[in-house]
């Protein structure tokens, strides 16, 4: 498989999600203030506002598919001999969706499929997201 996928760079709040899934656990930002995690990552909290109450918190990257995608047409090349490949939007255990890739059959994809993560770091800033059932 060809490793010339395009890889970002963060910034702002993305910044510490990535940095810390490079690590090879994925945290949450979370707020003490309102005990709410939320993802994408933010300044402040959409809950109670506070930009004070702001931590990361680990988690295991469990959770239910709750969409997903199949492209058959690359828009990255360094993608082209995946295809066909899927991307999923997961529900995680903690309650925000996240993102990421399929790593298993697309014949596997089902709603509320229980699912788990494998992070992938593509360097020090960067890290990619992948899915498969648990």
């Amino acid at each position: 498989m060809s490793d010339a996928r395009y890889v970002p760079v963060p910034d702002g709040p993305n910044v510490d999600f990535y940095r810390h899934a490079t690590s090879g656990r994925l945290h949450l930002q979370h707020c003490t203030g309102c005990d709410r995690h939320q993802h994408p990552p933010r300044y402040r909290c959409p809950g109670c506002g506070s930009d004070a109450d702001l931590v990361w918190t680990p988690s295991d990257g469990r959770g239910a598919l709750h969409s997903w995608t199949v492209t058959h047409r690359p828009v990255d090349p360094g993608w082209a001999d995946r295809l066909p490949y899927a991307t999923v939007v997961v529900q995680l255990d903690e309650g925000v969706r996240l993102v990421g890739a399929w790593e298993g059959e697309l014949t596997d994809l089902a709603l509320d499929l229980p699912v788990a993560l494998r992070i992938e770091p593509a360097g020090d800033e960067f890290a990619f997201l992948w899915f498969s059932p648990a």
